[in-house]
Formats: C-alpha cells, structure tokens, sequence
C-alpha cells in the first residue's frame, strides 16, 4: 500500500510541474512578445487587476508552502503528507494556469491572449458575448476566451480599429 502512495505521489507531481511548466510558458511568452512589440499593454479592469495579483501572490505562498510542509513531513518520516502537499500544490497550479491562459495584452497592431499572438487585421467575424466571452475567426479557426477580467471598452475599441 505504501508503495501505491509513493506511486500516485509522484504522478501527482508530474502533474504538478507540468501545469508549473505551463504557467512559465505563458510568462516567458508575455516578455518575449512586449520586448518585440512595445506597444504591448495588459488590458484588464481594476477588478481584474486585483484578482490576479491575488491569484500570483497566493500561488507563490502555495508553493512555498507546500515545498516547506513537504521538507517537514519528509523530515518527521510522514509519507502521507507529503501527497496531500503535492496535491494542493498541483490542483492550485492547474487552476492558476487555467487563469493566467485568458491573460490578454493589447498592442497597435497585435493582440496577445497567453499564447497567441493576434493581428488585429487578421480577425474575422468579432462577436462580443454577454456571457463575458468575445469570439472571433482567425487564421480560419474558430476562438473564443473569456473577458470577466478584462476592461471590455479597450479591447473593443483595439479590435474595432478605432484607437
């Protein structure tokens, strides 16, 4: 039994350092693209703002966390802990990556939304929901990524052309 906890344990912290990939992913990716293009400005509401520096600070404080409880729980010979650790430590990091994915930076020309760079000339059929969603065809694909964050005026008036 024990070895099925070791197992799961790990396969918990597989997941864990994926998702932790995928938020460094979508960071590098926001440097990469405002060193090439300047004009690059996050577009998010002042709630918006708040929730994510609340979301950041909170993820850095769970994964100290969870990295000192399992240094303490590996030191005091709790095997158990130490996957209730990596548990919270993964199931934070599959929600933050999953919110720090709708990021949306607005540009002269270009439109970032975590990975995926837009230009704004490229975009077809823009539908602003009231689901606080905005769909839009681009590159012959079908998108859409919610705007609960986002200071919707701005990035109407960025994707109409009208800044």
């Amino acid at each position: 039994m024990d070895q099925v906890l070791i197992i799961l344990a790990f396969l918990v912290g597989l997941i864990g350092l994926y998702f932790t990939y995928m938020i460094v992913n979508v960071v590098v990716t926001i440097i990469k693209s405002k060193k090439r293009d300047h004009s690059l400005k996050f577009c998010m509401s002042p709630t918006g703002k708040a929730f994510y520096i609340g979301l950041t600070v909170l993820y850095f404080v769970v994964l100290v966390g969870c990295i000192a409880f399992m240094i303490s729980s590996y030191n005091s010979h709790k095997m158990n802990y130490i996957s209730n650790a990596l548990s919270v430590w993964a199931i934070y990091s599959i929600i933050y990556s999953m919110q720090i994915a709708n990021l949306v930076l607005v540009g002269r020309k270009n439109m970032l939304v975590g990975r995926l760079l837009i230009d704004y000339r490229k975009m077809k059929k823009i539908n602003f929901n009231t689901n606080n969603e905005i769909t839009f065809v681009f590159a012959q694909k079908n998108f859409r990524f919610s705007t609960r964050w986002v200071d919707k005026q701005v990035l109407r008036k960025a994707v109409t052309g009208r800044s």
